[in-house]
C-alpha cells in the first residue's frame, strides 16, 4: 500500500491514478494530520509527501515514523517545490526521508523509486501494529485507532473502519467544528456536494453502536447547519463511566 499526502486535490489524485495505474493500492490523505491518522490505522510500504501540506510539512510525518518500528517498513519519498532552499532539502535527508524530488516531478523517476521500496525487503518484519499506538478520550470512553475498539466502563465495543475515522476526526480537536467537507473526503473519499444525510445516518449509527456498551454521545456532538459536527469533551463527573449501586 502506499499514502499519498498532498493538500492539493488535482495533484493527490493524478498521483493516486497513477500509482493504482501500476497495481498499486493507495490512500489518500489531503493534511499532516490526516495522513497521521492513517499512519496509526494502516503501515503503507511507501509514503509519498509533498514536503508543505495545508497544515504542517512532511517533518511532521517523518517525525512521527520516527518514533514508531513502523519506520522500519515504511520508505519515505518527499516532494519539493523547485524554489526551495537547498538547506530543506538536507533537513528532510537528515530527518528521515528516502528520497526527495523536485519539481517538475518526473512520473517515471517517482515510479521507480515507489517500485524499488515495495520491492526490497523491508529492514526489519518485527514492527507491529501495536508499536506506538495511541488512545483518544472520546465520551468518557477510551478508543484506541489500531484496534478500532472503544472502551466504556468495563464494556469494550468493536467500531466499523467509517466509525472509527468519524471518532477520530471528532475528538482530536474538542471544540473545533469537523467540516463535512473534510468528513466527506476522509470517511467517503469523496466530495461533499451538500447533501449530508450519508453522514447523518453515520453518526446515528455511531450513537446506536454506543448505547450497547452504555454511551451517550449524542449529548457531546453538536449538529452544526451546514457546516458540520462539533464534539464537546465532558467534563467534571458526566466524563466518568458509572454503574448502578
Amino acid at each position: 500500500m502506499i499514502a499519498i499526502a498532498c493538500s492539493g486535490a488535482m495533484e493527490r489524485s493524478a498521483l493516486a491514478s497513477l500509482c493504482e495505474s501500476n497495481g498499486w493500492p493507495t490512500i489518500e490523505c489531503q493534511s499532516v494530520r490526516s495522513a497521521l491518522r492513517s499512519l496509526q490505522r494502516h503501515q503503507p510500504r511507501v509514503v509519498v509527501t509533498r514536503h508543505r501540506l495545508e497544515d504542517g510539512y512532511s517533518d511532521d510525518i517523518i517525525a512521527a515514523l520516527a518514533t514508531r518500528e513502523q519506520r522500519l517498513v515504511t520508505r519515505l519519498i518527499v516532494l519539493l517545490d523547485a524554489g526551495v532552499p537547498s538547506a530543506v532539502e538536507v533537513r528532510q535527508v537528515g530527518l528521515g526521508a528516502d528520497c526527495v524530488l523536485r519539481n517538475p516531478i518526473r512520473t517515471d523517476v517517482l515510479i521507480a523509486y515507489v517500485r524499488k521500496y515495495l520491492t526490497a525487503a523491508p529492514a526489519s518484519r518485527t514492527a507491529t501494529a501495536r508499536a506506538g499506538e495511541v488512545f483518544i478520550d472520546f465520551c468518557g470512553g477510551t478508543f484506541a485507532p489500531m484496534t478500532r475498539t472503544l472502551k466504556y466502563g468495563g464494556d469494550l465495543l468493536s467500531v466499523t473502519p467509517r466509525e472509527s475515522v468519524l471518532i477520530e476526526l471528532l475528538a482530536q480537536d474538542p471544540g473545533t467544528v469537523a467540516s463535512y467537507e473534510r468528513m466527506y473526503s476522509e470517511i467517503l473519499g469523496r466530495r461533499f456536494r451538500g447533501d449530508t444525510s450519508n453522514m447523518r445516518v453515520l453518526l446515528g449509527k455511531l450513537a446506536a453502536s454506543c448505547r450497547t456498551i452504555g454511551m451517550a454521545i449524542r449529548p457531546q456532538i453538536q449538529v452544526i447547519p451546514k457546516t458540520g459536527y462539533r464534539y464537546v469533551a465532558p467534563v467534571g463527573p458526566s466524563a466518568i463511566p458509572t454503574t448502578p449501586a
